[in-house]
């Protein structure tokens, strides 16, 4: 009896001293849901992302809290969405402290007016870095930060160990340039002489692996946080020569640069868990693999979008499922089935929680506010965290934002455009996610009464958490159609999606600001018709000319009463800035539809809707 008590006690003991896991916890800059092998990419090539997901769990229905990275990030660190917190745009770069306000006027072409985001991550926030370093935790970020200058850096918000981690927005270059080679801006946690042709994600993976080593006997917590595939849009000449030859212009991924930066993204992930593996602590090591927000679809590379998010609708900066529908691999070694596939919707707010359970930590409800434990999806459970919620209420001219918030409970999500309805009342979409991912028929009309469930919802949320809304654009000039705007006198108006337009004056136009980041040439295509047999002339702007009236940026189409395609050329100086259809005399009408700009190689970047 006596041995086997001393044999339960010292089971005991030794169970009581178990090492808690590590975590490794991968983010990528700008990964898009479709960006690997394992999400469905028939371009680019994951071998190292794929076989995590082998053995791990992959999430179909994750979400980033914000369609952009600064939020996102910050959603990770306190458990909140940016819409509690107030840093709800990419703003962490800039120096100074701005404030979260709410506004009440806005560009005369807005209906709404969204409040303005901070732009750093303030200390009084018991971040998720900071539960680690008090569980007893050595703590390790490596990689892109961007979430304020000094002091609210890395090693403020729990982390003693740290690489890159600064405010930079992209690769740190220096004097503001972003580049992925030096030199770099060291901002003290950089090397002074790195060689001239080593890539920073290289870099990065040389000192996670040297991390992971001489970190053996002790548990530790490592962001590993990537700059790729964010721009500047390179990557090793090496292997952009090698994409070349492997890009096919019939896919809509086929960027040979965008290719090349998701294949150093994909070594350097092989690498540290290689690293977990050469040193005995793979079976020891939570592992998790996300992105910050969609993949990149207002750039271009290689006169293509960087990326293409089919069948989600638009991507980056915007709050269709594209822009904040991401890649979550997640390995809990015992726990976790290898191989699995979860529907379950999980956010990037659900990380703290569930990281603190998986590690045996004491829950922080007060802190991670907005975050719910996917823990029993992980263990095979069904698992349904409730609302989530995704607000972004910033115009975004490059990526055509405009202010909204949306819900998904279960299958539905419905989206609030903030009085950008008639009358400058709200305007919903309402979508079924299990029938329709790519976001192409709003229910809204055909089920009133979830809209209105669904609303409730979404109001209380903002009247519990105290959360700043968008308010009506006192500044609002009434004349506009979805993002075109009406100057001089005249009408302008939707029907059955096309633009009308009638000329009370000569050279009456629409004009849209809301332009992606197209260098140099672009093409605008379009139908038209004319009862009158009118002239529509289309006319741009750019950042280094931003005068309409230059001769070789006027294009005259003459219309007839038959709708037509037209395709127009524009060649710009700099980066575009401005679209107009111009009618040339009063009493002229014009009806346009199929409004589209597209890259130089003819890919789709933006499609004007009319509503």
């Amino acid at each position: 009896m006596k041995k086997l008590m001393l044999f339960l006690f010292v089971g005991l003991l030794a169970t009581s001293h178990a090492r808690q896991p590590n975590v490794l916890f991968i983010v990528v800059d700008d990964l898009g849901w479709k960006d690997t092998g394992c999400y469905g990419s028939s371009f680019y090539e994951t071998p190292n992302v794929d076989r995590l997901a082998a053995t791990g769990m992959r999430f179909t229905d994750a979400y980033s809290a914000n369609p952009l990275c600064c939020p996102t990030r910050s959603s990770i660190m306190t458990g909140q969405y940016p819409v509690r917190t107030g840093f709800t745009s990419a703003s962490g770069h800039i120096a100074g402290e701005h404030k979260h306000a709410e506004a009440h006027s806005a560009s005369p072409d807005q209906r709404a007016a969204g409040p303005s985001s901070i732009n750093y991550l303030p200390l009084e926030y018991y971040t998720l870095g900071e539960a680690f370093k008090d569980a007893g935790y050595a703590t390790a970020f490596l990689g892109k930060w961007h979430m304020g200058h000094d002091p609210y850096i890395p090693e403020n918000h729990g982390f003693d160990f740290v690489v890159g981690g600064r405010e930079h927005p992209g690769p740190p270059g220096l004097d503001g340039n972003r580049k992925f080679f030096p030199p770099w801006d060291k901002k003290i946690t950089l090397p002074a002489n790195p060689p001239a042709d080593k890539h920073i994600d290289d870099y990065l993976g040389d000192r996670a692996v040297e991390y992971i080593r001489e970190n053996k006997n002790k548990p530790f917590f490592m962001c590993f946080w990537l700059y790729d595939v964010h721009a500047p849009f390179q990557s090793k000449p090496e292997l952009v020569e090698k994409w070349k030859k492997k890009a096919d212009p019939a896919n809509p991924q086929h960027s040979p640069t965008m290719a090349a930066m998701v294949e150093v993204m994909d070594d350097n992930v092989g690498r540290v868990l290689d690293a977990l593996e050469k040193n005995g602590m793979a079976d020891d090591t939570i592992v998790i693999f996300t992105s910050d927000n969609g993949g990149n679809m207002y750039d271009v590379a290689d006169g293509t979008t960087p990326t293409n998010n089919e069948p989600l609708r638009s991507g980056k900066g915007n709050n269709y499922e594209g822009g904040v529908r991401i890649p979550l691999i997640v390995r809990w070694p015992g726990k976790t089935k290898p191989g699995t596939v979860n529907p379950s919707v999980i956010s990037t707010v659900d990380h703290y929680p569930s990281l603190l359970e998986m590690t045996g930590q004491q829950q922080r409800p007060l802190d991670h506010k907005d975050g719910v434990s996917y823990v029993p999806a992980l263990q095979g459970r069904a698992h349904d965290r409730g609302p989530t919620l995704c607000d972004f209420t910033h115009f975004v001219p490059a990526t055509m934002n405009v202010p909204n918030t949306w819900i998904r409970e279960g299958d539905w999500k419905l989206l609030r455009f903030w009085f950008d309805g008639a009358g400058q009342e709200h305007r919903y979409e309402l979508y079924n996610m299990k029938d329709d991912i790519g976001e192409t028929k709003n229910l809204a009309s055909a089920y009133p009464e979830k809209v209105q469930t669904m609303a409730a919802a979404l109001d209380r949320y903002f009247k519990n958490s105290g959360s700043l809304k968008a308010n009506r654009n006192e500044a609002y000039n009434g004349k506009t159609v979805g993002v075109w705007s009406a100057k001089g006198n005249g009408t302008i108006a939707a029907q059955d999606g096309a633009l009308v337009l009638e000329a009370g004056q000569p050279q009456f136009d629409a004009r849209t600001r809301v332009t992606p980041s197209l260098v140099s040439e672009a093409w605008l295509e379009f139908e038209a018709r004319s009862a009158k047999g009118n002239i529509v002339s289309v006319q741009w702007t750019s950042h280094g000319a931003p005068d309409f009236g230059v001769p070789e940026r006027n294009v005259a189409k003459a219309l007839s009463n038959e709708w037509k395609p037209f395709r127009v050329k524009m060649d710009f100086p700099s980066r575009i800035k401005d679209v107009r259809f111009v009618l040339s005399n009063e009493g002229d009408v014009v009806e346009l539809r199929n409004v589209k700009l597209l890259t130089p190689d003819g890919s789709v970047i933006t499609e004007y809707e009319f509503y």
